[in-house]
């Protein structure tokens, strides 16, 4: 039976925050009975006032396990959150209805952990049903307002900001969307940005990260780095503004400061749980693991690095997604000390670990001398006879089209992604066969063009799109995946690059230092793509007439 009279004492010492008085007290009395559900919800609760959460959600977890009440739960919901466990967070938020259905600061934390967990369409639903209750509180219109946008219905969030803006005219959090919906709907990178200043005059900090972004952006790089660097000040646990700092020196061609800002980017499970990371010298009785982490892009235009580790380890070991393996293999066959593999369990051992986005820093090579430019990859030579018998025999301008980036949300879709309707004059040129690339088209639109071949049914891997794309004479695409495969290749490629590129173009707007074949054509206004795609239209018609 729980000594009442010790444990009173021990709640007042909490109180006046003498937590190490506590702490002594509440352990005598588990010492007594391991088994007490109230000692141990409190002992968990004290934890938590001490920001120590992994201790707090096992004390907390074996009185939950005992007695589910709603001071425990909550407890346990809590730790669980602040640990990013957001699934576990949200079944025990859901118990917590049963003591309170109309809690805001529950729906809060289901709605925060749904968005976490990118499940917009839950959040959405939660922050509808919050706002039915709670119509005029202000987590209710900024949630509401945020769920809209996450979901793709600018017109109703752009309608619910403003309202929310009207209602609380201080509040920082909807400041931070209205300038987020004029950054990616508007591309008025000028009125964000004072949208951004006015969510810091009312006391956010997580602007001063948005702010440096939209700078970035608009090629106003000092200012840029003055904000995150005030971020990070006020902030130093916060990931994405380490990495955005880094991506700012990188962009700068600044590897030493670039990389050790964008080491720090947040990285799934699977590489945390990676052990002994390389630090660039020679281990020639080791093996090395090289994971090839971030998007497809990103392996296919990062393994070029690797016959320059060959001579360093004894093995190599290269973890990559399954859509590269055979491309992968065909291309370095003649390194054998190299194996690859598609799931890390696979892989009996290795000594130490590197990622392949990290090879130009580890390798010490810099940006003005990247190797390959010219290309690094050959098409499989039965593959691509067969297909030009199957769709290339033609004596047309055979032209390759991709415009949709495979990055998920809004950000990729407003920027990496452009709507079909825009290659409209391209495509209403003669004496061209055209094929489309597209995996998914998310406009579903391009089927009005019957001029175009859709190649969808034979992209099975990389290996296969190499194939089919080095029968092209032309691909013209957006920066994904397929960039980096006809750059490999060394295919002649136009990039439709957006004025708010990423780091690896290195602010560029006509070529670029990893693919010889690649022409830039930057966007000029932000909002559309005429320009770009009538200087490619005349670009075309030029060869033709050439040829």
């Amino acid at each position: 039976m729980t000594d009442m009279k010790l444990l009173s004492q021990a709640n007042i010492l909490v109180k006046n925050k003498d937590f190490k008085s506590a702490e002594k007290i509440y352990l005598e009395l588990l010492a007594k009975n391991m088994n007490d559900d109230i000692v141990q919800s409190f002992l968990g609760r004290l934890y938590i006032l001490q920001q120590k959460y992994i201790p707090a959600e096992r004390i907390l977890t074996q009185a939950y396990n005992k007695r589910k009440s709603a001071p425990t739960t909550a407890s346990l919901a809590l730790a669980k959150y602040m640990l990013k466990k957001y699934d576990e967070a949200v079944i025990l938020y859901e118990e917590l209805f049963k003591y309170d259905k109309d809690s805001p600061k529950i729906f809060e934390r289901i709605i925060k952990s749904f968005r976490a967990l990118k499940m917009y369409n839950f959040s959405h639903a939660y922050a509808q049903k919050l706002f039915s209750i709670h119509p005029n509180e202000e987590f209710s219109m900024f949630a509401l307002t945020q769920s809209y946008m996450d979901t793709g219905d600018i017109k109703k969030a752009e309608e619910m900001c403003a309202k929310t803006i009207k209602a609380y005219p201080n509040s920082a959090e909807i400041w931070i969307i209205a300038g987020t919906l004029q950054e990616f709907t508007d591309c008025n990178e000028e009125l964000a940005q004072e949208c951004y200043r006015t969510a810091i005059d009312n006391g956010s900090k997580s602007a001063y990260y948005h702010l440096a972004v939209s700078l970035q952006k608009t090629g106003q790089f000092k200012e840029a780095e003055t904000m995150y660097k005030k971020m990070i000040e006020l902030i130093p646990q916060d990931e994405y503004s380490q990495a955005s700092l880094g991506t700012l020196y990188l962009l700068q061609k600044n590897i030493k400061e670039g990389y050790k800002y964008f080491t720090k980017r947040e990285k799934s499970k699977e590489i945390y749980s990676l052990k002994n990371q390389w630090d660039g010298k020679n281990y020639l009785d080791e093996t090395l693991l090289l994971y090839c982490d971030q998007g497809l892009g990103d392996s296919i235009q990062f393994i070029r690095y690797l016959p320059y580790l060959t001579d360093k380890f004894k093995n190599i070991s290269v973890l990559s997604r399954s859509e590269c393996i055979e491309l992968f293999e065909k291309n370095y066959k003649q390194l054998n000390n190299v194996k690859f593999y598609q799931k890390l369990s696979d892989i009996d051992d290795y000594d130490r670990y590197v990622l392949n986005s990290e090879l130009p820093y580890y390798l010490d090579i810099d940006f003005d001398n990247i190797p390959f430019r010219q290309g690094y990859f050959l098409s499989d030579e039965h593959k691509t006879k067969l297909f030009k018998e199957k769709y290339f025999n033609t004596d047309k301008l055979k032209i390759g089209l991709c415009w949709q980036a495979g990055a998920v949300g809004m950000k990729g879709a407003i920027h990496r992604t452009i709507h079909i309707d825009y290659f409209e004059k391209i495509l209403g040129i003669k004496n061209v066969q055209f094929y489309s690339f597209q995996l998914k088209d998310i406009f579903n639109t391009y089927s009005k063009y019957p001029n175009i071949i859709s190649l969808e049914n034979e992209l099975n891997n990389f290996d296969d799109t190499a194939a089919l794309m080095k029968n092209l004479d032309i691909m013209i695409t957006v920066d994904t995946a397929c960039l980096h495969l006809a750059g490999a290749l060394g295919i002649k490629t136009f990039l439709l690059l957006p004025y708010c590129a990423e780091w690896r173009w290195f602010n560029n707007d006509k070529r670029t230092e990893w693919y010889e074949s690649v022409e830039i054509f930057k966007q000029k206004e932000r909002r559309d793509w005429f320009i770009e795609t009538d200087e490619i239209a005349k670009r075309i018609e030029e060869l033709i007439n050439v040829k």
